[in-house]
C-alpha cells in the first residue's frame, strides 16, 4: 500500500488541476473521498486533498486520528474541521456510533455481503438515522 499511497500523494495535484480543464466543466467542486487510517501517509494526504475521510476507527482511535489529522492540516495550512468524516456502522452498537457521531462523523455506510443479503442492519441504521434527524 505504501507505493500506491506515494503515487496518490504525487498525483492528486495533477488530478485536481485537470478537473479545471474538463469540457464541459464540472458544475461543482468534485468531492474527494479518501479512506484509511495510516497516520503518516494516508492522513497527510487526507489533510491536503480530501473533502471526505472514511475512517474505520472505534471512538478512542478516531479521537487520536483526528488530532493527527489536524496536525497534518496545520502543516499544509488547512483547517481539517472542514473535512467530512465517514464511517462504517454495520455491526457496531448504537452507543459506539453515537460516540463517533459526537466526534464529528456525519456520513455512515452499511456494508453487505452476498449471496444471502441480510438487510436488517440497513433497516436498523435507517431507523436510527431518521430518529437522529427528527431531533
Amino acid at each position: 500500500a505504501g507505493s500506491r499511497l506515494d503515487a496518490l500523494a504525487r498525483d492528486m495535484s495533477i488530478i485536481e488541476s485537470r478537473w479545471g480543464k474538463l469540457n464541459p466543466a464540472p458544475t461543482r467542486k468534485i468531492p474527494v473521498l479518501i479512506g484509511g487510517g495510516g497516520e503518516k501517509k494516508t492522513l497527510r494526504i487526507v489533510a491536503k486533498h480530501a473533502d471526505i475521510w472514511h475512517s474505520f476507527s472505534d471512538p478512542e482511535t478516531l479521537e487520536r486520528k483526528l488530532r493527527i489529522l489536524a496536525e497534518h492540516g496545520k502543516a499544509v495550512g488547512r483547517d481539517t474541521s472542514e473535512i467530512e468524516i465517514s464511517t462504517e456502522v454495520g455491526k457496531r452498537e448504537v452507543e459506539e456510533v453515537e460516540q463517533v457521531r459526537a466526534l464529528g462523523a456525519s456520513l455512515f455506510t452499511v456494508g453487505l455481503s452476498g449471496p444471502d443479503y441480510d438487510v436488517d442492519a440497513v433497516r436498523k441504521w435507517i431507523a436510527w438515522r431518521d430518529e437522529q434527524n427528527a431531533k
